[in-house]
């Protein structure tokens, strides 16, 4: 699994960060969004891309399969399911997004 992140973005680099240390597995691949080919980069930098195999997971249902994916974070999968199902979920994952730092 390829999670393209802006390297530009301190949130970003800090997502990265956690995912690896939380990536007991080692399936995870954290890349600069910069450097994803085939892509559209202004599409990357608006939300989180994970890439899994040929699907494309973003947003907030990018979240949701990187929670799937790391055993550790396995007892958040509920409160995500409920953040989407109410709606709630992808509105706060997209104000957060609007307003992270960039370059």
């Amino acid at each position: 699994m390829r999670v393209l992140t802006d390297a530009s973005c301190p949130y970003c680099r800090a997502l990265g960060r956690a995912l690896k240390a939380l990536d007991l597995g080692g399936s995870l691949r954290i890349e600069p969004l910069q450097e994803a080919q085939g892509l559209d980069q202004e599409a990357l930098l608006q939300e989180l891309h994970v890439l899994e195999g040929e699907r494309v997971h973003r947003g907030y249902r990018a979240l949701m399969a990187l929670v799937r994916r790391l055993p550790l974070l396995w007892p958040l999968y509920p409160l995500l399911l409920l953040g989407l199902a109410f709606g709630l979920g992808p509105r706060l994952y997209r104000a957060l997004a609007e307003r992270r730092p960039r370059a």
